[in-house]
């Protein structure tokens, strides 16, 4: 009887989607990196520097613990040869790896020492981007077209405001879009940054979000050359509903404020067909209309999002994860 009392509590409060909950692959890790491959299996990366084959439903499948050097993966990136693991921690590096989860090389863009830290990876095919914090009033940008296997810096550097960084809440403040590079940054300064040509160039739209040190857009959904939606806020005052969301429908010229926003500071977003869904420390919220106004499902302390065409499955705090049909 309990049991059936708590799936019925949780059915009206998510407002008739029924969650279901996938324990805790261990009581030490969460899992902030978190993807969806080709054939709807799934690739998480850990707190603890474990990957995680996951099938359809949730279920692990095989699991890969990653060096000893390695504290955090952040990010994953699918490319034509195998998977990119992200790590930003103190010796931020990237690992390649085989589509059999084994370690391939392990990359340093400097060395294991260095003040590089790096927020997000993205691919498409062959083609890598890797975005990193500010060094010597510099963004850190980088690209591959051999699957990650060898790296240079954007031609065209991009020079970083006083105060102005990326976040690496959930790699999602980077994306590749037909081979158009784009990413946001935040702090005293929140911008998107565009180049149709590699890092050749770069175009950069400010984004209204507060000016301070833990402000600005932490997850952007890039849909087409038009529609771009960041979420973000503060994540220091993470139940301030305003200033958390701020959407383009021209592609970045110039931004619109919801009617009603998420319900407080978010660190991912995802799109699933015309829907977007945001998440963050307090719920996940859904937009029906293109992101003019915003419901809440839940208030589950949510990382990352993603969808392999059949569910929304979200990576909690808590080192669980969620599963909800869109």
């Amino acid at each position: 009887m309990p049991k059936i009392l708590f799936l019925l509590c949780f059915w009206n409060l998510s407002f008739a989607q029924v969650h279901v909950f996938f324990p805790k692959v261990s009581n030490k890790e969460h899992e902030r990196a978190l993807i969806t491959l080709p054939n709807r299996q799934m690739l998480s990366g850990s707190s603890e520097a474990v990957i995680r084959l996951h099938d359809p439903n949730g279920k692990v499948l095989s699991q890969e613990k990653l060096g000893a050097e390695y504290k955090e993966i952040r990010d994953i990136a699918v490319t034509q040869k195998g998977f990119i693991a992200l790590q930003s921690h103190d010796s931020s590096g990237i690992v390649l790896l085989d589509k059999m989860l084994q370690v391939d090389t392990v990359i340093y863009l400097f060395n294991k020492r260095s003040p590089l830290f790096l927020d997000g990876i993205c691919a498409q095919e062959k083609l890598v981007f890797l975005l990193g914090d500010p060094i010597d009033g510099f963004f850190s940008t980088f690209f591959s077209t051999d699957n990650g296997l060898h790296w240079q810096a954007t031609a065209s550097k991009v020079s970083a405001n006083e105060g102005e960084a990326a976040y690496a809440a959930s790699g999602q403040t980077d994306q590749i879009l037909n081979g158009h590079f784009y990413f946001v940054s935040g702090g005293m300064t929140s911008r998107l940054f565009h180049s149709p040509d590699q890092g050749a160039s770069w175009y950069t739209s400010p984004i209204p979000y507060l000016s301070c040190s833990t402000c600005g857009p932490y997850a952007m959904a890039i849909s087409n050359e038009h529609d771009i939606m960041t979420v973000g806020g503060d994540y220091t005052k993470p139940h301030i509903a305003e200033n958390t969301c701020f959407y383009s429908t021209d592609g970045g010229k110039t931004w619109n404020t919801p009617k009603k926003g998420p319900s407080g500071y978010r660190s991912c977003v995802i799109r699933v067909k015309d829907d977007y869904y945001a998440c963050g420390t307090n719920g996940i919220d859904v937009s029906k209309n293109g992101g003019k106004t915003w419901k809440k499902l839940n208030s589950v302390n949510a990382l990352s999002l993603t969808f392999n065409g059949i569910y929304i499955y979200a990576s909690l705090a808590d080192g669980s994860l969620l599963r909800f049909k869109p």
